[in-house]
């Protein structure tokens, strides 16, 4: 699969938003025949790039959920037993559609005990993931070594401390 440039992608997502509600229906060869891009690859790697996934899947839902609002509009009107199966279908999908699926990763740091540090299974790593040769010693920081906030810039950040106060 290739990856876009920005100038590709930035192509890619005017055309797409020119066709309007029309073109989250269609895949990346009716893109191809309809738009000035002619080329089904490019469309694919648009396709498939997570920025317009989730695009598709927000318009989808807007869709899906004016879809239903207007069967259910239409609903006092018709004596049909079918309608009222494909309203409750309707609200399943959206039901289904609005929780995210897969895993959620949560990466954080947690010290180990004094059992834990001298387990044979117990590897050291740096903040990339690379294994680091010698134990870390964990020095315990008083409140008063502790530098303050820089508050008035832009972003936050910790000031460097002067040794030898």
């Amino acid at each position: 699969m290739i990856a876009l440039t920005k100038a590709q992608y930035a192509e890619c997502q005017k055309e797409f938003l020119a066709l309007e509600e029309q073109a989250v229906y269609k895949n990346h060869y009716q893109l191809a025949r309809e738009t000035s891009i002619e080329d089904p690859t490019i469309w694919k790697a648009f396709l498939t790039d997570p920025r317009t996934v989730d695009y598709i899947q927000s318009e989808m839902s807007l869709i899906r959920t004016a879809a239903i609002n207007d069967i259910i509009q239409q609903a006092p009107n018709s004596k049909s037993v079918g309608q009222a199966q494909l309203i409750n279908s309707l609200l399943k999908l959206d039901e289904m559609s609005t929780t995210k699926e897969g895993p959620a990763f949560i990466y954080c740091y947690v010290p180990l005990n004094a059992e834990q540090k001298h387990a044979p299974n117990v590897q050291f790593v740096d903040s990339n993931g690379n294994p680091v040769e010698e134990e870390i010693i964990e020095k315990e920081v008083k409140d008063e070594e502790l530098p303050e906030w820089n508050i008035n810039e832009k972003f936050l950040s910790k000031p460097q401390t002067i040794s030898g106060r």
